[in-house]
């Protein structure tokens, strides 16, 4: 691929993607973030679930799932967006895998959160644990910075398992991993969740090796730059690889759709509306990929 056609390709590519975050941020604004009366949403938010005291949940605790699935599928069309401008600006691969990476660890969360089938209470279950987790991380990192406690909020382990009990659920398990019937799932476990049921098999692997800077990972940054050296052997040197961004960009758009099909299926979004929006927007996405696969 020549140098001006590389960069065609790239502009293309790059434009693509960000187009599809444009649209998921549009999907995930606060003004749309609505459900339809009578979609599964509107069931959970209406349980009959009831507190220690007595009193009923309400709709608060679903509603706040929903609000951490909003924040993460956000995250995940801004660490595509940055993907995007790596892309565009022609660079070699590492730098595009480790936002394509970051975009899927976002996106498995949302994805996580929102696996169909779940009960209302299945699914604060795994919001807590998720909660859990972040508080134990967080608390680690308060401390080794030698910062006040104090910083963290609410957002602590003991502060999260007093409100689990305030909502009447059994204790955390399994070094805090698990809550009643639910299980977190690592974060290698998530995202391969994900690729798996994408059909994007061994990207997180790939892309973690350039993360952790394998050596694996730190050999895509290379490519033979068609010098050799006096025995003949190659001369390698850091090089975009138009294959490798586009897998990359295919990953990103996987790791925004994925969350967003199951969200429109759980809030009901109708066709016509944005549920239509959001199929109309995956034929275009596909139709794009096709034509740009090099």
């Amino acid at each position: 691929m020549s140098e001006n056609a590389s960069m065609g390709f790239n502009d293309e590519l790059a434009a693509l993607v960000a187009d599809v975050a444009n649209r998921v941020d549009r999907w995930t604004a606060q003004r749309n973030w609505t459900f339809e009366p009578g979609s599964p949403a509107a069931v959970e938010v209406a349980n009959s679930e009831v507190r220690a005291d007595g009193t009923p949940w309400g709709d608060r605790p679903v509603r706040t799932v929903y609000q951490y699935v909003q924040m993460s599928t956000t995250l995940t069309a801004e660490f595509a967006r940055c993907g995007a401008l790596v892309i565009s600006a022609g660079r070699p691969v590492p730098g595009i895998e480790t936002e394509t990476r970051s975009a899927l660890e976002a996106g498995s969360v949302a994805w996580w959160l929102l696996e169909p089938g779940l009960t209302a209470r299945q699914r604060v279950c795994r919001m807590q644990l998720l909660r859990r987790n972040s508080a134990r991380e967080l608390a680690k990192s308060i401390k080794e910075v030698g910062e006040d406690p104090a910083v963290a909020g609410k957002e602590t382990i003991a502060g999260i398992e007093t409100e689990c009990r305030a909502l009447r659920l059994a204790r955390f398990t399994q070094g805090g991993d698990k809550l009643e019937d639910q299980v977190r799932l690592g974060y290698t476990a998530r995202v391969k969740a994900l690729t798996d049921e994408l059909g994007n098999l061994g990207a997180y692997s790939i892309y973690s090796g350039v993360a952790h800077a394998e050596l694996a990972g730190i050999w895509r940054l290379f490519g033979e730059t068609g010098m050799t050296l006096a025995d003949r052997q190659p001369v390698h040197s850091p090089v975009a690889k138009p294959e490798a961004s586009f897998a990359a960009a295919d990953s990103m758009l996987k790791a925004m759709v994925g969350p967003v099909e199951r969200i429109s299926a759980l809030f009901g979004w109708t066709v016509p509306g944005r549920g239509e929006e959001i199929s109309t927007t995956i034929d275009y996405m596909n139709g794009e990929m096709q034509r740009l696969h090099p």
